[in-house]
């Protein structure tokens, strides 16, 4: 598929992608240079071609956000932009033989799949997964909660919620693990909020 036939959403969402979005979050400054790079000009100021517009390249991240562009990104210009589960799902169907700017990407869909099993495997070793497949889980203690989503009691917000993006994109494709997920976050909600 040419780069024409991309729409400025999915644009952004293939820098987030080749920027490492998938594990953390990306700034809109480096997101707007990768994505200059994936389709120049397309992203550039109208009588000054040569500078990428940044307010057109934060339109496409809002809108990468939105239901009927397949909420692919999650973030904001503040935290910065990271793949959602449905990006992350979106990014694996993307076919990038025929796009040119984008060899990079290619291989990063490998890896990008391979960083999602790896923390599914992760998550499946936990002992709140065990309690959960058991059936026992009335049992998964606060300090359980800690282990799964790799935080305590004195990591920072922002730290919380990057931690939380990327369980939220890694348990996208499996359902226990997805279950269990939005157990932990009602069973614990002081602690996600």
């Amino acid at each position: 598929m040419p780069l024409e036939g991309f729409s400025n959403p999915q644009l952004v969402t293939l820098a987030v992608a080749l920027l490492h979005g998938d594990m953390d979050y990306v700034d809109r400054e480096d997101i707007a240079i990768s994505v200059n790079d994936i389709a120049p000009g397309r992203f550039s100021w109208r009588k000054h071609a040569h500078r990428i517009d940044l307010v057109t390249v934060t339109v496409a991240l809002r809108d990468a956000k939105k239901a009927k562009n397949g909420q692919l990104l999650v973030g904001n210009n503040a935290r910065g932009w990271m793949l959602s589960p449905a990006g992350i799902e979106w990014i694996k169907t993307v076919e990038l033989a025929d796009v040119d700017g984008v060899e990079p990407l290619k291989n990063r869909k490998h890896s990008i799949s391979g960083n999602q099993e790896a923390a599914c495997a992760r998550l499946r070793s936990t002992s709140a997964y065990a309690l959960f497949a058991a059936g026992e889980w009335d049992e998964i203690s606060i300090q359980d909660f800690y282990d799964f989503a790799r935080v305590n009691e004195y990591f920072q917000s922002r730290s919380r919620q990057r931690r939380y993006a990327i369980i939220d994109s890694a348990v996208g494709g499996d359902e226990v693990l997805s279950k269990l997920w939005a157990y932990l976050k009602h069973r614990f909600p002081e602690e996600v909020t």
